[in-house]
């Protein structure tokens, strides 16, 4: 089935699909980039994992309905056990009260791309998550991509999730739905910002390597398609529900309008 939306599809914000897209985005990445590679490098699937407290902004946005989760906690009642030890002893009943909840446990695929025979980092490639874009996770991710543009690491940063703070640079962001950032460690501290809207289709962008070999495209239009096909998003997302926000009602209108042509709920 042919994609209602040309561009991204703005229903893949929905929280209940995301991470399953955007694993899927980095390995399909890892693929295209691979036929494309020049000899002497390869590209890999890297993971790392975090415990969100449920206190922190971005579990709101993993676990929408976290804060109904977090009243029930509090109005379990306490249990009083009256258990006596053997011989008769009375003992004091303790107050059983439930252990401090240690939150949600989230992972993050991305992708790095590395230099033979050393295996020298060039490149990382990130999907950003709700967690880079609320909450404590902010600057935590802005730290990690400092880190590595200071080592001397291209950083390709892509944004389409909607929600959530943008990457902030030394001037506004042009204006846009989804963003990608190409951060090229031999240029700091400028960076070569893409910005697009809901309506108009995905671009190609720059993957940077090692001078004097040249950048490697990366076309996310065929890219999401093939995700969108292959894991039958058509299936899958909530296309009932309200558009997921920000939008405006011309989003919402248009939005309508390209579910109602493919023949999809509204």
């Amino acid at each position: 089935m042919t994609k209602p939306f040309r561009g991204m599809d703005p229903y893949f914000d929905d929280p209940a699909f995301w991470e399953g897209f955007r694993d899927v985005f980095i390995v399909e990445s890892m693929y295209a980039i691979e036929r494309r590679l020049p000899r002497g490098y390869i590209s890999d699937v890297r993971e790392r994992s975090k415990t969100i407290s449920i206190e922190d902004e971005a579990a709101h946005v993993y676990i929408p309905d976290i804060a109904v989760a977090r009243q029930k906690l509090r109005n379990r009642r306490r249990r009083q056990p009256t258990d006596a030890a053997e011989g008769g002893i009375a003992l004091a009943a303790p107050v059983v009260i439930p252990a401090i909840d240690e939150g949600i446990e989230v992972k993050e695929n991305y992708l790095e791309i590395f230099k033979l025979p050393g295996r020298e980092l060039v490149t990382a490639i990130a999907l950003l998550s709700p967690w880079n874009k609320h909450g404590a996770g902010v600057a935590e991710y802005r730290g990690k991509r400092q880190s590595l543009v200071n080592h001397g690491v291209h950083l390709v940063e892509i944004d389409l999730l909607r929600r959530g703070r943008r990457t902030e640079l030394a001037e506004p962001l042009p204006r846009g739905d989804y963003y990608a950032f190409v951060f090229r460690a031999d240029q700091r501290p400028d960076v070569e910002v893409r910005a697009w809207g809901m309506r108009d289709p995905l671009p190609a962008i720059p993957i940077p390597l090692r001078n004097p070999d040249a950048d490697v495209p990366l076309d996310l239009a065929t890219i999401v398609g093939t995700v969108y096909e292959r894991g039958r998003y058509e299936r899958k997302l909530r296309y009932a529900l309200p558009l997921p926000p920000p939008a405006s009602d011309t989003d919402i209108t248009w939005a309508n309008e390209r579910l109602r042509e493919a023949g999809l709920p509204e």
